[in-house]
């Protein structure tokens, strides 16, 4: 009882700095930053949102429905009305996010001021600042996956199908919200509950129903309209840019006459409705706007034609010949990535306008915290800024991914272990819990590392508090044992 009374006085302290250090940026001039609202190409025509939301979204096969669901919805307040409402939005979305970093690092580390210590540190963090003030969904993904995680782990840790069900729904949510949380991930981690779930297995499914029910019905939707079940008909086109593309053109078109690549790996993966339609045969109009109209109400190319659900499986074909063309190039892209995974995320394109406002403490976090070399010479936006490469990586951003790589081991060599001895069905809520991590965290590493490359410390952001959770509790089981050792 008195660590929960402890556990809850944390969790109002931690609200209201939280609080504070909103109202003060919001003093200082930081305000929701929506000025890619027109230009995103996640995001879906304004005009249509606008006046035919529902319909929008039912044909919207290039990106999963709640982001744009969102946005309809408040651009309905108007113009005036959005940016705040969107930014409370997130503003709730990252202190639940926050506040369940801080209720797990104190139930699986033991250790309450340490939870308490990187949860105060999250609320002032300049990348935390910045992404939550900017319409990327990057700013909702990565307190949306630590809530599920927390509600996944009270779940089990306290019997509850209350918090299993808030789990399963905040997983649910972040699926159907970015489309590299991949369903097959919320049928893992619910095979992994249910392991862990003796005695309760009835309520795990009961709690597990209705989230996946929505994320079935969406794919469900996708398969009759489109024809496949993907969330996201980009899919074939990210594996594209990091390994087809990368082929030299000369060499692209030697395949292309060899019959084994499609006609369209001449052209990026990502090329703009035009591009692919002068190489396609005549395409029958839908009569749906969203599906046929070339570009966006605003000008910009309208990357949800229904095209791109014509050309996934020549696309993902050329994807896998490219590949098997050049393992040795893809292994460079990997290399790439990890370094970009490893820069500061608050150093992401377009937060150059709220960066502006907090730049002496978004470079005194990066040099301090971050242990960023870089940052000690100059901030991000200094053109005089040293650009040696190795000098830009975060030496604290590294050190937690090697601390996450060797919980990583930890667990799996344990479920290895129950796995041989055909005992999965005695797994622990603890294990379960960090079971779950390491799906998540390794799913995105692997994911963003092949896909995402110049863009990876984006994805860092996206999963930074499910690593850096993995790597704490790692170093605490680290130091424990060391002291039991010392002790013996």
């Amino acid at each position: 009882m008195k660590a929960q009374t402890g556990g809850a006085r944390s969790a109002l302290i931690l609200a209201a700095l939280f609080v504070a250090v909103r109202l003060a940026v919001l003093a200082l001039g930081q305000r929701f930053d929506a000025d890619n609202l027109t230009s995103w190409m996640q995001i879906a025509d304004l005009a249509l949102l606008r006046e035919h939301l529902w319909r929008t979204l039912w044909y919207l096969h290039s990106q999963p429905p709640l982001f744009n669901l969102m946005i309809g919805l408040a651009l309905r307040a108007g113009p005036a009305a959005f940016p705040w409402i969107v930014g409370t939005i997130y503003a709730v979305v990252t202190l639940g996010g926050i506040l369940a970093v801080h209720a797990l690092l104190r139930d699986m580390t033991g250790r309450p001021r340490l939870a308490f210590v990187v949860a105060a540190w999250l609320c002032v963090s300049p990348a935390v600042l910045l992404f939550s003030q900017k319409l990327y969904y990057d700013g909702l993904v990565p307190w949306l996956l630590c809530m599920a995680l927390w509600g996944l782990h009270a779940g089990l840790a306290r019997r509850s199908g209350g918090w299993l069900a808030f789990g399963f729904a905040m997983l649910a949510v972040t699926t159907l919200l970015r489309s590299m949380i991949h369903p097959v991930l919320f049928v893992a981690l619910l095979a992994i509950v249910l392991l862990a779930g003796a005695g309760m297995r009835r309520r795990v499914l009961l709690a597990a129903a209705l989230p996946g029910a929505a994320i079935g019905a969406v794919m469900l939707k996708n398969l009759v309209i489109f024809g496949s079940t993907a969330l996201s008909s980009w899919a074939p086109l990210n594996v594209d840019h990091t390994t087809v593309d990368r082929l030299p053109l000369a060499t692209r078109e030697a395949m292309i006459r060899e019959g084994k690549l499609s006609r369209f790996a001449v052209v990026q993966g990502f090329s703009p409705p035009p591009v692919y339609l002068a190489m396609l045969p005549p395409i029958p109009p839908t009569g749906e706007p969203s599906l046929d109209n070339l570009r966006k109400s605003t000008g910009e190319d309208n990357w949800n034609h229904i095209l791109y659900t014509k050309i996934g499986a020549a696309r993902t074909h050329d994807a896998l010949v490219g590949l098997a063309a050049d393992p040795v190039g893809f292994v460079g892209v990997l290399a790439t990535s990890l370094y970009h995974f490893n820069r500061p995320p608050s150093e992401f394109k377009g937060l150059e306008r709220n960066r502006a406002v907090i730049a002496p403490w978004e470079r005194i976090g990066n040099a301090v915290v971050g242990l960023q070399p870089a940052a000690w010479l100059g901030g991000i936006d200094d053109p005089r800024r040293t650009t040696a490469p190795l000098l830009q990586v975060s030496l604290t951003e590294l050190a937690v991914f090697l601390l996450y790589v060797g919980f990583g081991i930890a667990v799996a060599a344990r479920l290895l272990a129950l796995l041989r001895g055909r005992a999965l069905t005695a797994m622990t809520p603890a294990l379960a819990s960090d079971a779950a991590n390491l799906l998540l965290g390794g799913w995105v590493i692997v994911i963003s590392s092949s896909f995402d490359v110049w863009e990876n410390n984006r994805a860092r952001f996206d999963i930074g508090p499910v690593l850096l959770i993995g790597a704490l509790v790692f170093a605490a089981r680290l130091l424990e044992r060391r002291r039991e050792r010392a002790a013996a």
